[in-house]
């Protein structure tokens, strides 16, 4: 059983390469799987995985929402773990996991990281295509890697934290406070065709009047801003000049 969820397709990619090579069934974690509160059968010898990428430092809030809700039978202390995707690296972001799975009465075994694209775009531009291509040649090797490690059910921890992790606590209280829709509007080139509204993990964004509004909460995984195939979709001053990420 793989549990995912994935903003612009890095930690989809890496969940599907496994569940391809394993068979497992593939969760994609949304609002809408939430809401469903479907209880998971583990079956005796099934291996457990998350899969999600760090913001802030931080595991997505619609992930550790999953998870506190999350029913399980049949769990008997199989082989559990995470793999989170990360642009530069992924501080102590499997802290805040360990311990929402601890009250689950869920051991995590395995702990994983691998480096992708950063798609924070509002902060930042988009690395260059060529630097995209040689670190995602490097994340296919990481990837091969990992899934052998969970073959083996190694309890291992496998992941580039950086120089600045203590800040995790500070970074991940400031990710799960802040108010991540208000810079968010839609330039002239929006054409009302609803896919940032169809394709939002988090059922936040409603179209009023054809075009596309904020409203809710949102776990700021910039699917939409990335996804836009109009750009239209910016987010403060600084966007509308930037390039725009998905894993292809």
């Amino acid at each position: 059983m793989i549990f995912c969820f994935s903003g612009t397709g890095n930690s989809m990619h890496v969940a599907n390469k496994i569940a391809e090579r394993t068979g497992e069934r593939l969760v994609d974690i949304s609002e809408s799987i939430i809401e469903k509160n479907e209880t998971y059968e583990i079956e005796k010898n099934e291996k457990m995985g998350f899969v999600f990428p760090v913001y802030w430092y931080c595991m997505p809030k619609i992930v550790e929402k999953f998870i506190v809700q999350l029913k399980l039978s049949g769990y008997r202390k199989q082989y559990v773990y995470a793999i989170t995707t990360y642009g530069i690296a992924a501080g102590n972001v499997m802290d805040r996991l360990i311990q929402t799975l601890r009250n689950k009465q869920v051991q995590l075994n395995g702990i994983f990281g691998v480096q992708m694209i950063d798609n924070y775009v509002v902060g930042y531009n988009i690395i260059n295509v060529e630097k995209q291509s040689t670190i995602l040649k490097k994340a296919e090797v990481e990837i091969d890697k990992i899934m052998l490690m969970i073959e083996c059910r190694e309890d291992i921890e496998y992941i580039k934290k950086g120089r600045i992790r203590f800040v995790t606590p500070i970074t991940g209280y400031g990710y799960r406070k802040a108010n991540h829709i208000k810079k968010f509007f839609v330039t002239q080139k929006c054409n009302g065709c609803k896919q940032c509204e169809n394709s939002c993990p988090c059922n936040t964004i409603h179209m009023m009047d054809g075009k596309p509004m904020w409203l809710g909460e949102c776990t700021f995984c910039l699917k939409c801003i990335n996804g836009c195939k109009q750009s239209a979709i910016q987010y403060g001053k600084f966007t509308e000049k930037r390039d725009r990420y998905q894993y292809k």
